[in-house]
């Protein structure tokens, strides 16, 4: 059952195929939450905020829309309130990472590389992480969603609601100072 159909089927009052729409669509939310945030603890607490809001609004739904470009917005829109309201903060680069864990950027295991090869690309992992982490909120968004979620320059455009070119000009930006970040770091 495609994504219109069930949420026609919420809105004449079947509530329980909603979980439907959350088991499709709990993986992307949750990524996304957690790349912005860089904690599993605040993404999963955005993903179920994501699923409430989306479910009290389903009958503003623009069915002209891809459901997951909705959900982007709602997800960008509660990660853009929890800022401003300073619930997430920005990472330092001087701060350690709390974390060995490079869930954040999957790489495939190169079994070819030495122990020292595999430290240096464990390091430098991190130290990407860290840059995207702290850069402006805009920037992130922008970094996040093309690169991380692999979203298109039209897709992105949609889901923050501003023309292609401004997204193109927010990531040639953001990959600047990621450049600038990155050579003091590496």
């Amino acid at each position: 059952m495609d994504d219109l159909k069930i949420i026609e089927s919420c809105l004449l009052g079947n509530t329980q195929m909603f979980s439907r729409l959350i088991d499709n669509y709990k993986n992307m939310v949750y990524n996304l939450a957690y790349r912005m945030s860089n904690n599993p603890h605040e993404a999963e607490d955005i993903s179920q905020e994501v699923f409430l809001r989306a479910y009290q609004s389903l009958a503003r739904f623009n069915p002209s829309y891809k459901f997951s470009t909705w959900l982007y917005q709602i997800t960008l829109n509660i990660i853009r309130d929890k800022y401003k309201k300073k619930e997430i903060d920005y990472v330092s680069l001087d701060a350690p990472t709390e974390t060995d864990d490079s869930e954040f950027y999957h790489q495939p295991a190169d079994l070819t590389n030495n122990p020292e090869q595999i430290m240096a690309q464990k390091e430098d992992i991190q130290a990407i992480q860290q840059a995207v982490n702290s850069l402006p909120l805009k920037h992130r968004e922008v970094i996040v969603l093309r690169h991380l979620q692999d979203l298109s320059y039209i897709e992105i455009a949609n889901i923050l609601k501003i023309p292609q070119g401004t997204v193109k000009i927010r990531l040639y930006r953001a990959r600047e100072q990621l450049k600038k970040i990155l050579i003091d770091i590496i």
